[in-house]
């Protein structure tokens, strides 16, 4: 699986994996494929003309993340309020707020060796006969979804007083496209928020935000939890970052393939689609040598609201797919950002 290896020029790529394409997929409604273009020699980047393989990120720089509660509290907060607060309850709780943390949500966060990120977040199923995640573009059941680049960098604890919290860092999340605001809207509020670190896999983060449930500015507290990237299909972990810009047209996307999850984010205009994806059963290694899932094996999409065309599936494909590449279907063109394997 090299660089090298590239599809001749305006190649047809499946976005559909095998006999799992489902028919209410946008793309099953032609029966014409993604165009795939591979790079020339001179438009690769210096890393993957020099190399065979595919370059292996930084370590531990691409992250899963599953939100596992959200808690509110008043903004701003009381004098000499603990924080974190939301994991001293319910024995500690001198606010008198509700004893419990809650999530509403299915949210899932993927970012790659390079910052880019795909946050979508889905409500839970309220209402007997709605399936665990909206599968039939249920537009309700989009919380929010958004894309961009994010940065973190250690600063001291600011609400440590006496007994400040160790390896704290402040992270920012740019909204490069967001499904609340109009492609290339400039009034996106800043993303930014206090992370404690709480174990080797749970991250709690703390910041403010107007919440449009609340219809009002509140603190909230965010816990995280780190899954392990898994290899499928073979030993080897790969991410696949794809971008489409057309500022004609308004139209942004954004798709991130890391390990066994893919999710993307189009948008035009103010209408965005969103899907996930997962890889289930055999063949795929959760990074301690054991294969996990007990189905016959390959991807499912999860979720998705919205009509728009998305190339998840083209993610797959990383045998073919190149740095600099392009992936067009109908009016629009993908361009593969990333491409890592390790």
């Amino acid at each position: 699986m090299t660089l090298q290896e590239q599809a001749s020029p305006d190649t047809e790529i499946s976005n559909q994996p095998g006999n799992n394409n489902p028919s209410s997929s946008a793309s099953s409604s032609s029966s014409s494929e993604p165009l795939y273009t591979p790079p020339s020699p001179s438009s690769m980047s210096t890393t993957s003309a020099s190399n065979t393989t595919m370059p292996a990120p930084p370590h531990g720089t691409a992250n899963i993340s599953v939100r596992e509660y959200i808690y509110f509290l008043p903004y701003p907060l009381p004098p000499h309020t603990p924080v974190p607060y939301s994991i001293h309850l319910p024995a500690k709780n001198p606010l008198n707020l509700p004893p419990h943390q809650f999530e509403p949500t299915s949210t899932l966060v993927l970012t790659s060796p390079l910052n880019t990120f795909v946050d979508i977040r889905l409500f839970k199923p309220t209402q007997p006969g709605h399936s665990a995640l909206p599968t039939k573009s249920e537009r309700e059941r989009l919380e929010w979804a958004f894309a961009g680049t994010s940065v973190s960098a250690p600063i001291p604890d600011p609400h440590g007083g006496e007994e400040p919290w160790k390896d704290v860092t402040k992270s920012t999340w740019t909204h490069w496209l967001d499904s609340r605001y109009a492609v290339g809207a400039r009034d996106i509020p800043v993303d930014e928020g206090v992370m404690y670190p709480i174990n080797d896999t749970l991250t709690l983060e703390h910041g403010h935000a107007y919440h449009p449930a609340l219809k009002a500015v509140k603190t909230h507290e965010e816990m995280w939890r780190n899954v392990p990237v898994a290899a499928v299909e073979n030993d080897k972990k790969v991410c696949i970052v794809l971008r489409l810009q057309d500022d004609n047209a308004r139209a942004r996307g954004v798709v991130v393939r890391l390990g066994q999850y893919v999710q993307g984010l189009v948008m035009v205009g103010e209408y965005s689609t969103v899907e996930r994806w997962e890889y289930e059963g055999e063949g795929r290694d959760g990074g301690d040598g054991e294969e996990q899932g007990a189905r016959d094996g390959g991807w499912e999409r999860t979720a998705r609201v919205g009509d728009l065309f998305l190339p998840c599936g083209v993610t797959w494909r990383e045998d073919v797919l190149s740095v600099g590449g392009r992936i067009r279907y109908k009016d629009y063109e993908w361009v593969v950002e990333e491409a890592w394997e390790w």
